[in-house]
C-alpha cells in the first residue's frame, strides 16, 4: 500500500482486515510452550512478555523491535479494561484510537484467554491477519497492555 493521506489511510485501515483482523482466543490456537514497562491490570508482567516475545519475533524476522510509548500504552490499556469489562475481545473503537494518535498508519491486535503470556504470539502467528500485523514494517511504536487475560497490541508509525 503507498503512503496515502491521513484520511485516505484510515478508510484503506479500517477496510483492509489484516489492520482490524477478528480477535484471538485462546481456543483458537494449540498452547506454546512457555518459555513492566506494559500495562499489566491483575497480572504482573503479562503484557511485558507477551511485548518482549513480539520483539524477539520482529528481531528474528530482520525487523526492529518496537519502541512502547506512553500514549500508546495508554490507548491499549483502556481498551484492554473496557474488553475485560465488557468479557469479550473486540475491535470496537479501532478508528477512534487510531484518530487520538495522528499517526498515518496504526494496526492492532487483540486476544484473551491465553494463561500464558508467549501464547497470545502463537496465536497471533497462526491467524493470517495478525501474523501480518506483527510484522508490519512500518509501524515503529507500540502500546501494549492487558487487564486480566484481555491483551491489546496497538501500534503505529508515529510515537503518539
Amino acid at each position: 500500500m503507498d503512503m496515502l493521506s491521513r484520511h485516505a489511510a484510515r478508510a484503506a485501515l479500517l477496510a483492509w482486515a489484516g489492520l482490524v483482523s477478528a480477535p484471538c482466543s485462546a481456543s483458537d490456537a494449540a498452547p506454546a510452550p512457555a518459555p513492566r514497562a506494559a500495562a499489566d491490570e491483575g497480572m504482573p508482567g503479562y503484557a511485558e512478555r507477551v511485548m518482549n516475545a513480539v520483539n524477539a519475533y520482529r528481531i528474528e524476522k530482520g525487523l526492529p523491535a518496537l519502541v512502547q510509548t506512553p500514549e500508546l500504552a495508554a490507548l491499549a490499556a483502556e481498551h484492554s479494561r473496557d474488553m475485560a469489562g465488557r468479557k469479550r475481545p473486540s475491535h470496537e473503537g479501532f478508528a477512534q484510537r487510531f484518530d487520538r494518535t495522528g499517526a498515518e498508519l496504526c494496526v492492532e491486535n487483540v486476544a484473551h484467554g491465553f494463561r500464558v503470556p508467549e501464547q497470545v504470539l502463537a496465536g497471533w502467528r497462526r491467524v493470517t491477519t495478525h501474523h501480518r500485523n506483527l510484522l508490519e514494517p512500518r509501524v515503529r511504536y507500540v502500546g501494549m497492555a492487558s487487564s486480566g487475560l484481555y491483551v491489546t497490541y496497538f501500534a503505529c508509525d508515529t510515537p503518539r
